[in-house]
C-alpha cells in the first residue's frame, strides 16, 4: 500500500471536515460580519444639451392614435400605448375615433387605428386615410376588425392582401423577421397563453411578413407591411396586442413602420431574490430530506446557494436579495419581537461578498396595505395606519444595522407585490437611503393593491423599476414577455424565490436539478436574444434608468450616415436603433453592434460616448 497516498487522503478528509466545521461555526455564531459599506455612487455629470428645446421638439416624430373610449379593449390598448410612445420618445396624440374629423392626418408622421370597430368608427373616412398614405403617410392598423365588411373591402388591397377568408383560432406565434430585438425565428406555442383570433389572409409576395400566427398546420400572416402610393401600411392581424406584456411587440410594429427608429434604453439585467435572506431555512421538508439527505437549511447552504452563485458567475448576472427579518404576522409595533438569526446573517454577508445587493422586503411578510387592499385568501393581516407601517420598516433598519453594519437599504420590494398608497408613503418616509421600489409590470388577473409600475422616475425622485417575469421554471410566456418588454426598455428584470422547489405551483414537483437547469436555460436565453444587457444590482439598474429617462436623442440619416445629437446627456448612454440597413461603427463617438448575438438583423445597441455622435449605414 502506498502510505504517502493514504496519508494524503487522510489529510484531505481532515481539512475538508475542518472547512465545513468553520462554515457551520460561522453560520451559527454570527462571526461572518462585514463592516464595509454597501455603497453606490449617485453622482452624475451635469446634463449636456446640444440642441435647443424647440429644435429637439421639432425633430421628434409625431403620431395620432385613434381609439374607442367606449370599448374596454381599446381603452386598455390606449393606456399601454401611452407607455410605448412615451418610452420611444414619440409625440403621440390620443383622440377618440369619433372626433377624427377634427384633425388633419397630414399633420402627423404616423396614424394608428387602435380599435376594432372599423365599420362604425372608420366608415367613409377610409378614403381620407388612403389619401394620407398615398401622399407618404404611415398607417398602423393596430387591431383586428370586428367585421371584415365594407371598410375592410376598401382597404384590403392597399394592405397588401390578395385574398381573405374567415376568422381562425391561433395557438402561437412565429417571428419570421426581427420585429422586436432578438426575435428572429423565435416560436411561442401554447393555446392557453397565445390563443387568439386572426383573419385568414394571403398577402402579396412583396410584403415583408414579420410574424405569423400558428393555426394548426397553417401559418397565417400576423404582422406585415405594404407600400401603398408614397406611403406604407403596417397591419397587425390579431387582438392580443392590447395586453401589458405586448407593449414591446407594439413598439416593434411602430419602429418597423417608421423604418429607422432610435430611443434610449436602460441596458441592464437583474435578478431579484425575494425572501433572501429570511428565516425560511428553519422549516422542514420531507422531500428535501429524502432527495438530498439534508435539512432545509443544509440544502440551501450546500446546494441551492452555491448553484445560484455559480449561475450568476457563469452567465454574468447580478442579484439583489430582499431581506425579511421574520415571518411572524404581527402588525402592532408594540408586539414586534425579533430573535437574531445567524443563518440570515451568513447568507446576507455572502451576498455582499459577491458584490451583490441587500434590499428591503420587510420586517415581516405582511404587505404594507390597509384593510381591504389585499385579497383575503392570502391570509395577511391589514395594518391600522401608515405610522405602524413606518415602525415596521424602522425595526427592519435596526435589525439590518445589527446584522450588516453600514449596509444601506436602497431597494424596496413589497411582499407578494402588494403595496397600498399609504404603504408607498411609509416606505418613502421610513427608508432614508431609498432609491428604487420594485413591484411588477402587469397586474392582469390580480385583485387588490398590486404594485403595478412603469419604468420611470416618480415625482418624489424614487425610481419605479418593475419586475417583468418571475420563477425558476422556463416557460414560453416568460420568454415572450422577456423579449417584448425587454425589447422596449432594454432590460431584464426577473424575480425568484429560494423556496420555489418547496412550492407546488412554482416548483411543479420537479427536482432542484431540473429547476436549476431550467433557470440556467432562461439566463442563457436572455444572453442570446438581448446580448448587450449588462449585469446590475437593483440600485445600479435604477441609476441606469435615470440616465435613460433624462436622455433625448435627435437623429437624421444623411449620405449613408446617422448623425445624432443628445439633450440631457450625462455620460455614457445607450440607445436601441432599428434599421433595414446595416449599422457600422466608424469613429470614436459611439459604438454600434447588434442587440442579439444570435438573431441580430435589424436592431442595434448604440453605446454613446459623446453628446454628438455618428455611425455608418451600409446597404
Amino acid at each position: 500500500m502506498n502510505m504517502e497516498k493514504y496519508y494524503r487522503k487522510i489529510y484531505l478528509y481532515i481539512f475538508g471536515a475542518i472547512a465545513i466545521a468553520v462554515v457551520l461555526f460561522a453560520m451559527n455564531s454570527g462571526l461572518l460580519i462585514r463592516s464595509d459599506e454597501q455603497s453606490v455612487s449617485f453622482q452624475r455629470s451635469e446634463p449636456v444639451d446640444t440642441l435647443s428645446q424647440a429644435d429637439m421638439e421639432a425633430s421628434t416624430t409625431s403620431a395620432l392614435v385613434l381609439y374607442d373610449p367606449g370599448d374596454e379593449n381599446s381603452k386598455k390598448y390606449q393606456t399601454n400605448l401611452e407607455r410605448v410612445f412615451g418610452w420611444l420618445r414619440i409625440d403621440a396624440k390620443y383622440l377618440s375615433a369619433e372626433r377624427k374629423d377634427s384633425v388633419s392626418y397630414q399633420d402627423y408622421d404616423m396614424v394608428m387605428v387602435a380599435f376594432s370597430d372599423w365599420e362604425g368608427l372608420i366608415g367613409q373616412d377610409c378614403t381620407r386615410l388612403l389619401h394620407y398614405v398615398n401622399d407618404g403617410g404611415k398607417l398602423f392598423l393596430g387591431l383586428l376588425p370586428d367585421d371584415p365588411g365594407g371598410v375592410y373591402q376598401t382597404l384590403y388591397r392597399h394592405m397588401g392582401i390578395i385574398d381573405y377568408g374567415n376568422y381562425q383560432q391561433s395557438d402561437g406565434i412565429r417571428f419570421t423577421n426581427e420585429l422586436i430585438p432578438g426575435s428572429t425565428s423565435q416560436t411561442f406555442k401554447d393555446a392557453d397563453i397565445f390563443g387568439d383570433a386572426v383573419l385568414g389572409v394571403q398577402v402579396e409576395d412583396s410584403c415583408p411578413v414579420y410574424a405569423t400566427a400558428l393555426a394548426g398546420d397553417r401559418e397565417i400572416p400576423l404582422v406585415w407591411c405594404n407600400d401603398s402610393g408614397e406611403g406604407e401600411i403596417l397591419t397587425y392581424n390579431g387582438t392580443a396586442i392590447v395586453g401589458d406584456s405586448w407593449t414591446g411587440f407594439a413598439a416593434g410594429c411602430i419602429a418597423t413602420l417608421l423604418g429607422n427608429c432610435m430611443y434610449p434604453v436602460i441596458n441592464t439585467k437583474t435578478v431579484f431574490i425575494d425572501d433572501f435572506p429570511s428565516p425560511q431555512y428553519n422549516t422542514q421538508s420531507d422531500v428535501i430530506e429524502e432527495d438530498y439527505n439534508r435539512t432545509v437549511q443544509e440544502f440551501f447552504r450546500d446546494i441551492w446557494w452555491p448553484d445560484m452563485q455559480n449561475a450568476a458567475q457563469q452567465y454574468n448576472y447580478d442579484y439583489v436579495g430582499l431581506f425579511i427579518a421574520t415571518y411572524d404576522d404581527v402588525v402592532n409595533p408594540d408586539d414586534f419581537l425579533y430573535q437574531k438569526d445567524t443563518v440570515e446573517q451568513y447568507f446576507g454577508n455572502s451576498l455582499l461578498d459577491n458584490n451583490f445587493e441587500i434590499g428591503a422586503h420587510g420586517y415581516n411578510h405582511q404587505s404594507l396595505a390597509l384593510d381591504g387592499e389585499v385579497p383575503a385568501d392570502l391570509g395577511y393581516n391589514a395594518w391600522d395606519n401608515e405610522g405602524d407601517m413606518e415602525a415596521s420598516l424602522t425595526e427592519l433598519l435596526d435589525i439590518t444595522a445589527d446584522l450588516f453594519p453600514d449596509v444601506k437599504l436602497y431597494t424596496y420590494v413589497p411582499p407578494s407585490n402588494y403595496l397600498g398608497s399609504d404603504g408607498r408613503e411609509a416606505v418613502a418616509h421610513a427608508l432614508p437611503d431609498l432609491q428604487v421600489i420594485s413591484g411588477v409590470y402587469t397586474s392582469e388577473g390580480e385583485e387588490g393593491s398590486v404594485y403595478k409600475q412603469d419604468f420611470e422616475v416618480a415625482s418624489d425622485g424614487i425610481v419605479e423599476f418593475p419586475r417583468t417575469t418571475s420563477g425558476t421554471l422556463d416557460d414560453p410566456y416568460d420568454r415572450f414577455t422577456s423579449l417584448s418588454v425587454g425589447g422596449l426598455y432594454g432590460v431584464f428584470s426577473h424575480f425568484i424565490h429560494p423556496d420555489d422547489i418547496l412550492d407546488e405551483e412554482r416548483g411543479q414537483g420537479l427536482s432542484w436539478e431540473e429547476l436549476y437547469r431550467q433557470y440556467c436555460t432562461r439566463l442563457q436565453y436572455i444572453n442570446d436574444c438581448l446580448s448587450s444587457l449588462q449585469p446590475a444590482t437593483a440600485v445600479e439598474a435604477a441609476q441606469a434608468l435615470r440616465i435613460a429617462e433624462e436622455l433625448d436623442v435627435s437623429y437624421a440619416e444623411t449620405d449613408g450616415r446617422i448623425e445624432g445629437q443628445c439633450n440631457g446627456y450625462t455620460g455614457t448612454s445607450y440607445c436601441y436603433f432599428r434599421s433595414d440597413k446595416k449599422a457600422v461603427t466608424d469613429n470614436d463617438s459611439c459604438s454600434v453592434k447588434p442587440v442579439s448575438d444570435v438573431a441580430g438583423e435589424k436592431w442595434y445597441v448604440v453605446e454613446i460616448y459623446e453628446p454628438t455622435f455618428s455611425f455608418k449605414l451600409e446597404g
